[in-house]
């Protein structure tokens, strides 16, 4: 080993090394642009635990909407119920019009129940005059009819 080759060894460090030196302004400039692209990671860091923190509420909400799923089941009966009222929803509309021309029939029907009650009324005064008529007939045939059964012919009353 000579001068000469630790020499040459000397004189290519300082060239490997000026060589280096010349790469370092464009590291620094590397360097900041990951400084400034990096310095949102906390504020990043913070809206994470935000989301985990927000997504462990999840499965109670889960579990809260298998309940709903349960509850909502009702709704499939009423909607055939619904469905059947609908359906009959045109029959309803005419029963309500004939409902509604009730009270001017009940008006009528007691107008003429009103009128009957007094020809039953009369009727009645009519057949008491008549039985107390009947009754004075009978009376008055009774002796005739005996008479008659005495003439020839005549026969018994039983």
């Amino acid at each position: 080993m000579g001068v000469t080759s630790t020499f040459g060894r000397l004189a290519t460090v300082p060239v490997d090394l000026l060589g280096a030196l010349g790469v370092l302004p464009s590291i620094a400039d590397n360097t900041a642009t990951m400084a400034e692209s990096t310095a949102v990671l906390p504020q990043v860091l913070r809206s994470i635990s935000d989301v985990a923190r927000d997504a462990s509420a999840l499965p109670a909400l889960r579990d809260e909407m298998r309940g709903m799923g349960e509850a909502l089941k009702v709704l499939e009966a009423m909607d055939a119920r619904m469905a059947s009222i609908e359906a009959a929803m045109p029959v309803l509309v005419e029963v309500q019009q004939h409902l509604a021309r009730v009270p001017d029939t009940l008006e009528r029907l007691d107008g003429n129940i009103t009128v009957l009650a007094g020809a039953v009324e009369r009727l009645l005064e009519v057949l008491g005059a008549l039985d107390t008529h009947v009754s004075k007939l009978q009376g008055s045939i009774g002796p005739l009819s005996r008479m008659a059964q005495r003439l020839p012919g005549g026969r018994q009353r039983g």
